[in-house]
């Protein structure tokens, strides 16, 4: 663009050199003295403008070499190598170990925690919540293994039934029954030894229904954290 405007103002220059000089013949010798002092000024004028137009351009062309020498070295650097973060994964934790106590607990890890199940039919008669006398023996294994391998865990003992309503019992829902049932059952373990701040004691009634009725009717013994 300043190259452009350089052209222009040469041409201007030239041109009004050549419109002056034929006036000298048709105003005389006192118009053409006008003319000149008023050509030289603008010859001044002129000159000015093109040594800044130079000084410009000059400039211009120096911030493009500097452009383009810059340029040319970032082509030739090196690309930065790629930062590399190690992410430390924590080790897998221990499977939990299932403890066997016979026939009669079924034992699985659910949610994060051990749960100890126990039918029904083995701790109480039908439609009843006291624990027969066959039940303890059961109850004290485990008892031994809650000791021996979870002394600090809490115990959720919950209590759950089928869904045929309650015919023949003092038990006016099946969640009071299931309710009964879970409470007699950690009373024994407190009994035997496990404290009352680690035992909570809860009823499901018929909420969480098994296959069979069989398999419905029964206590859970979780062990759990906290």
């Amino acid at each position: 663009m300043i190259t452009s405007m350089f052209r222009t103002m040469n041409a201007s220059a030239f041109s009004t050199v050549a419109l002056v000089a034929g006036g000298l013949f048709l105003t005389g010798c006192d118009g053409a003295k006008k003319e000149v002092a008023l050509l030289k000024e603008e010859n001044s004028q002129l000159s000015m403008q093109l040594d800044e137009t130079r000084t410009a351009l000059d400039g211009e062309m120096q911030e493009r070499r500097r452009l383009e020498q810059e340029l040319t070295n970032l082509k030739k650097a090196p690309a930065p190598e790629a930062e590399v973060v190690v992410i430390e994964t924590a080790p897998a934790a221990e499977p939990m170990v299932m403890p066997d106590l016979g026939k009669d607990v079924t034992v699985e890890q659910r949610d994060g925690a051990i749960v100890l199940t126990i039918a029904s039919d083995v701790l109480f008669d039908s439609g009843e919540a006291t624990l027969k006398s066959s039940a303890k023996k059961t109850l004290d294994k485990v008892v031994a293994e809650i000791k021996k391998s979870f002394p600090e865990k809490q115990l959720r003992v919950a209590g759950f039934t089928d869904q045929d309503p309650i015919k023949s019992s003092s038990y006016r829902t099946n969640y009071h029954l299931g309710f009964d049932r879970a409470y007699n059952v950690s009373k024994y373990l407190e009994e035997k030894g496990i404290t009352k701040d680690r035992l909570e004691r809860l009823s499901y009634g018929s909420e969480q229904l098994k296959q069979t009725k069989k398999a419905s009717r029964r206590v859970e013994i979780a062990i759990v954290d906290g």
